[in-house]
Parts: structure tokens; sequence; C-alpha cells
């Protein structure tokens, strides 16, 4: 199982009263747009080892003031044991949410979800491929020897079934109806590895994605489809949006159409330089009701203090790994990243 990230020493006093107006300020000033009844406003957040670490309740409640922005968002990393996930829920109030059994890690996917805005409808289940729907491709893998990035090449790389399947569940809000497809896609090894056996890792990684864009493709094809507009999100493990890269070149290989984030804030993870999460739609009417996207990096705005302290005592890189210790216990390593969508 993923292993949790455990609380700095010496802990942290959460001030709730203070963190939440600064998350307040600072959610408006990154231009997060405040909820409407005729606009949707849908997120994605990985919030890591929810329910296998142990944040106190203060850090659920600054958990909980973030969600609250959102009217249903996908999350990843709800752990076996979903009582955390519950008590955020109930602070939340006015919400509610599904989720799924086990899978790799140990881990659940789960939506929360605005009663009184957002409804589900009839379809709910996992995306499980039939054996003989296995893909089988050539992956590109870039990796590092000696300073140089050299390129390899492996042949017919078969799928192996999804570490976690993905969760689809439709919901009705407004005149909109979606069918989203929750994700916590195989990360297996970084790609600049030059061990075979990491390489391999990375093919798992780039077949998945693979695999889920096949599956939307010929989802969007077939008459019999509950619901066309399908929105794939949550954390694949894409670490660049660029097309050199294996990983984003297969989720957008089929006509999906991720939404563009960086330009706004930056990267989905607390040290800004990756695009893991992602939010990709599949070509359609459902486009055109996009109003706005973005990603909210909460982590420039909450634990100042300590912050503070950090940098008078120690080296910048020092201060801002011991930092991002304390974000990563209390929060999460991962940023929420939004979409808004017009539901008239």
């Amino acid at each position: 199982m993923s292993i949790p990230f455990k609380e700095p020493i010496p802990p942290y006093n959460i001030n709730v009263s203070l963190e939440k107006s600064n998350l307040t300020k600072s959610i408006n000033l990154r231009r997060v747009p405040k909820r409407e009844s005729n606009k949707l406003l849908l997120a994605s957040w990985n919030i890591a080892n929810l329910g296998a670490q142990g944040r106190n309740e203060s850090a659920l409640k600054l958990i909980a003031h973030i969600l609250n922005r959102f009217d249903l968002i996908a999350i990843q990393e709800v752990n076996e044991n979903f009582n955390t996930l519950l008590s955020i829920v109930k602070i939340l109030r006015g919400y509610d949410f599904v989720m799924t059994d086990t899978a790799g890690n140990t881990e659940r996917l789960a939506f929360i979800y605005k009663k009184s805005k957002v409804k589900p409808r009839q379809l709910f289940g996992e995306v499980a491929l039939r054996k003989n729907e296995y893909p089988k491709r050539n992956i590109n893998v870039r990796f590092k020897d000696r300073g140089e990035y050299k390129l390899k090449k492996y042949k017919n790389i078969k799928f192996i079934p999804f570490d976690r399947n993905p969760f689809i569940a439709s919901f009705q809000v407004g005149n909109l109806n979606l069918t989203l497809v929750n994700v916590h896609l195989y990360f297996g090894k970084w790609q600049d590895s030059k061990k075979e056996e990491d390489q391999l890792k990375y093919c798992r990684r780039v077949l998945e994605i693979y695999a889920l864009s096949k599956w939307a493709k010929k989802r969007d094809d077939k008459n019999t489809t509950y619901d066309k507009d399908i929105l794939l999100m949550g954390d694949m493990n894409i670490p660049v949006m660029d097309t050199s890269n294996s990983a984003y070149k297969a989720l957008v290989q089929f006509g999906m159409q991720p939404v563009d984030y960086m330009t706004n804030v930056g990267g989905s993870n607390i040290n800004n330089n990756k695009t893991y999460d992602q939010v990709a739609i599949a070509p359609g009417t459902i486009q055109e009701k996009i109003l706005g996207v973005g990603v909210f990096d909460f982590d420039n705005s909450v634990f100042k203090d300590k912050w503070k302290e950090l940098s008078n005592q120690l080296s910048h890189k020092k201060a801002t790994s011991m930092f991002s210790a304390y974000m990563k216990h209390h929060i999460s390593d991962h940023r929420p990243i939004w979409v808004q969508l017009d539901i008239t």
C-alpha cells in the first residue's frame, strides 16, 4: 500500500479560522468561480492517503473548506477506512458521497456532491475490459543515462488490467447530464529510470491511459451508450501535457480533449512542476459548455507563520522541503483541478 505522510516534528497547531480566511482570500484571488445556480463547478482532487494518515479535525476542516467551493468533486486516494471521508462530508453539510470498494493500494475512488444541486442518475459502475479488449502497442520510454536523455522503444507491450478500475458515475445538474469517470491510474516508476524493470512499469502506466482513452472513444461511437458526454478526470500520473510524452500522447490519441490549466497557476502537484491531474472531455457539445478551468494552489496561502519560521531558521531548500512535509500531512501533495460548465 502507499506510505502515509507522517506528521513532521514539531507538530503544527493549526489556527482554523485564520487559515480558512487565508484560503478564502486566495481562492478569490485565483479567480476560482463562486457557486452559481446556472453553472456547475466541477473539480477533481487527489487528497493524499485519505483515511490512512492521521489528520486531525483542524486539517479536515481546511480540506472541507476547499471542497465547499465546488458542486461536484471526484476524489482519489480514499483509504479502505473511509471514516475520514465521512467526517469531511459531515463538516461540509448538505453534501453526500458515493464510492467504490478497494483496489490497488487499498484505495477507493469517490464522488462528493451537493445534494440540492447535483442529482445521481442511473449509471454507476467500473471500467473493466474484457480480455479480448486488452490493447497492445509500441511505447517509447525516455530515460537518463550519464546525464544524457535517450529513447528506448518497447514493442507490442500488452495491457495489464487496471490496478484500480476507473469509477463511472452519472449525474444530472440543471439541464446537463454527465458521465464522469474518476481515475487514479498506475504510477509504477519514474520515466527517467534507466532500469528496464522501471521502464516496463512506466509502460504499464501508458497502457492504462491508452486503454481508458480508447474505452471512451468506443463509448462515444456506440448508439447504445448511456450518455456520450463523458469526462475522464482524476490523477492520471501524466507528468507533462506534451505529445512528445508517451503518457499524454496516449490520452489524446482517441480524441479526448484535456483542459489546459498550466497557464493559470502551474502544475497540479505542490511542487508546481507536474500535470498529473487531468480533466479530459470527449468531443461534442460539452466543449461548448466550458466557461473556465484552473487549479487551486492552496499551498501558497496556508501555514504562513510556519513558512516564516522555517525560512528564518533553514536554507531555502531545507525550508521548502520541511514546509512541503507539513502540507502533505495536513492537506495533500496534489492540488484540486476545476472546470466550470454552463448548465442552462
